[in-house]
């Protein structure tokens, strides 16, 4: 008929019914999606450590934090040795949180005088890759010390239990032992020292009983030439096609603060123990990640006039030039900054830089030439214009679905946060507080609360260490 119109139709009914499908819906934002809403404090230490907390590690059942101490330093002169100790150097440069229990352990610490003990600031502790109920540390007094915690029955639990861990074994190196990294298969422990070593050891000669007298190492690495007197710097290992590759990087003992110092980069080959090849970079060593399939060595250096040079490497080919170089983006808020964490997301697309400017950048290595895809930073420093160490620690976490990821932080505005890339930098619910601290955070660990690990251990630069779990509407965790 003329001038018929026809009403709209619905949709049919099946496809009205589509719409209700989970494949359909609108995804929650990852913080309400992995229930970081329902984290809450269950442990608290306001002051169980020394001094700034370095490093937290955890396994099921276990949590080991490592701190600076006051005057903590090395020694390398009988003058050294022989210094009056600060008022405030004293015990928990490691501190244990097992079964319940919060242990101050006497690490790496020697008697000084009559009646008093110095204690070192321990730098890196790494749990037994094969081996839970072990665990390893480096510390300023030039040794590696293993540890085992107290083995108790699950059926005999109880308040009575309070048996701290105990020294295994002690070894004593040349210099300061610095970082420790385990090989993917968990077979060898690799320590690096000042001296611009790294000794690769095989776990289960290292932990050895202390009737047993300490293992030689079954490689010993060099980052720099015998004649340059560098620091090992960035040792990580290779993985997949990689795993017997070490990747190493060389930083100069006293920088001349201009960018201008050298830096040797390395890969060696750990089953023949020599350099299989040297990477392009020249500067001195900043931060590095290997990718998850161990295809991907990305190597982020410290240039002049505080350029820092990000390059890819293909190390799946072994090839020592980089396949793709730019620079990071220069700082809005300090004149200097330096890269504290690179990290790869799982599927090795996505990569975290974590910056002392307080920033968090991420960079799709496809088009590392372009800048990064998203720019995150945590609150203003504070008032009086500290520095901090701004963004100290970076890590990506996965979705429900395994396949939305997102990125953890922590920075000197005393908030752990979390960063969805699924949402604008600039909206309010961007870089939501997992947790906040009166003191700038120094470090945290997330765990697998699959597995019995705890969701977030935080440790602030006053030495507090926190313990958070997922709580019920009462304010008690979740079995």
């Amino acid at each position: 008929m003329p001038g018929f119109r026809p009403r709209a139709l619905k949709p049919p009914a099946r496809l009205r019914f589509a719409e209700r499908l989970a494949g359909h819906t609108r995804p929650l934002p990852l913080f309400h999606d992995l229930a970081y809403g329902n984290l809450g404090p269950v442990e608290s230490h306001r002051q169980a450590a020394s001094g700034s907390i370095v490093k937290i590690v955890q396994v099921p059942g276990a949590i080991v934090a490592c701190a600076a101490a006051s005057g903590g330093h090395a020694d390398y002169s009988d003058e050294d040795r022989e210094a009056p100790l600060p008022s405030d150097n004293n015990a928990g440069t490691m501190v244990v949180l097992h079964q319940g229990r919060c242990h101050v352990v006497d690490a790496h610490c020697i008697n000084h005088g009559d009646s008093a003990k110095k204690y070192y600031t321990v730098n890196d502790v790494l749990f037994n890759p094969l081996n839970p109920e072990q665990f390893i540390s480096t510390g300023n007094d030039c040794q590696v010390q293993l540890w085992q915690l107290p083995k108790v029955d699950e059926m005999e639990m109880s308040e009575s239990i309070t048996s701290a861990p105990w020294m295994m074994n002690s070894m004593t190196f040349g210099d300061v032992t610095q970082d420790l990294v385990h090989s993917s298969d968990g077979v060898n422990i690799a320590v690096s020292c000042r001296d611009g070593t790294v000794s690769v050891f095989k776990t289960t000669d290292l932990f050895t009983s202390r009737t047993t007298p300490p293992p030689d190492p079954e490689t010993k690495l060099h980052v720099a030439p015998p004649d340059v007197d560098h620091a090992a710097g960035t040792v990580l290992w290779g993985r997949g096609p990689s795993e017997r590759f070490m990747y190493t990087s060389s930083e100069a003992h006293d920088s001349d603060g201009e960018g201008k110092d050298e830096g040797f980069h390395r890969a060696h080959d750990i089953s023949r123990g020599g350099v299989l090849y040297s990477f392009s970079a020249r500067e001195s060593g900043d931060a590095g990640a290997v990718s998850p399939d161990g295809s991907a060595y990305v190597l982020i250096t410290c240039g002049e006039n505080n350029r820092h040079p990000i390059r890819l490497y293909d190390v799946a080919r072994k090839c020592g030039n980089s396949v793709a170089k730019t620079t990071l983006d220069p700082s809005t808020s300090v004149a200097t900054f330096e890269v504290t964490t690179a990290a790869f997301s799982s599927d090795g697309r996505l990569l975290a830089v974590a910056r002392s400017d307080n920033a968090v950048h991420m960079y799709d290595i496809r088009a590392l030439t372009k800048g990064p895809l998203a720019r995150f930073k945590h609150e203003q420093l504070d008032a009086t214009g500290s520095p901090g160490y701004g963004a100290v620690h970076a890590c990506w976490v996965q979705g429900r679905d395994r396949r939305r990821v997102g990125i953890i932080s922590g920075g000197n505005d005393g908030c752990v946060r979390v960063w969805d890339p699924l949402i604008a930098s600039s909206e309010k619910s961007q870089g939501k507080v997992l947790a906040r601290t009166e003191f700038d955070v120094a470090y945290f660990a997330m765990g697998d609360m699959w597995t019995g690990e705890k969701p977030l251990v935080l440790g602030h630069c006053g030495g507090g260490l926190y313990v958070y779990d997922h709580l019920d509407g009462d304010g008690l965790p979740i079995c």
